[in-house]
């Protein structure tokens, strides 16, 4: 179920446990998969850290040791209309994306839910159905 509130979407993910990380084969794309079908995927620059990005100590990880994630389950997810978009992680880890860079491009689908994406820090929210209509 996805929250709307003035500047983010709350995306529901809470306990969905990560079951693949990767690359996509056409490209340096890195994708997410969750065991309930929703997909990450983002081209351009990723911020992975072990612990939140803005405490005291926390230690960014290189892109390539995104397979951490695997078998950890989503604590929080949140997808900013500005572009940013925020995953927590049972690990501790901590995913950012900066949508407004240059460069970046970012989607979140959950199929026949939701579908999120950022380009050029722009970022737009399709929910199927009637009351998803507008978004």
């Amino acid at each position: 179920m996805i929250q709307e509130l003035d500047d983010r979407w709350i995306l529901g993910l809470r306990g969905s446990r990560v079951v693949a990380v990767g690359r996509a084969q056409d490209g340096p794309e890195l994708v997410v998969t969750l065991a309930d079908g929703t997909v990450l995927a983002v081209s351009g620059p990723v911020l992975l850290t072990d612990g939140p990005c803005s405490a005291p100590g926390a230690a960014a990880l290189a892109v390539e040791e995104s397979d951490r994630l695997v078998g950890a389950t989503v604590l929080s997810a949140v997808a900013f209309r500005s572009g940013l978009l925020r995953f927590v992680f049972s690990t501790g880890h901590h995913l950012n994306v900066r949508g407004a860079e240059p460069g970046v491009t970012a989607r979140v689908r959950q199929p026949e839910v939701f579908s999120w994406r950022c380009r050029r820090g722009v970022a737009t929210m399709e929910i199927p159905g009637p009351e998803g209509a507008g978004h």
